[in-house]
């Protein structure tokens, strides 16, 4: 019987520079491969992408991606498991 695939939802923390253009950025983001959502956020950060990957190195590499465009910073978490109401 063969392996199911899974892929790992990530959550990418962003943090952009100031005076940056939310809904330019919220688009520049959902272009990326593997986004699923983009969301504004109020608080410590500005953005959580959410994406979905089945390797460490995509995950790298978007999170290298977001950063670049974002000019801020980049936290990531991994979603191994979804409950829904």
């Amino acid at each position: 019987m063969a392996k199911k695939e899974v892929k790992l939802h990530r959550l990418f923390f962003v943090r952009p520079k100031e005076n940056t253009n939310a809904d330019e950025l919220a688009e520049r983001f959902a272009g990326f491969e593997n986004v699923d959502e983009v969301l504004l956020t109020e608080g410590d950060y500005g953005f959580i992408v959410k994406a979905r990957m089945d390797s460490l190195e995509e995950s790298k590499e978007l999170a290298r991606c977001i950063s670049e465009v974002s000019s801020g910073s980049c936290g990531t978490v991994v979603s191994y498991y979804k409950y829904r109401k």
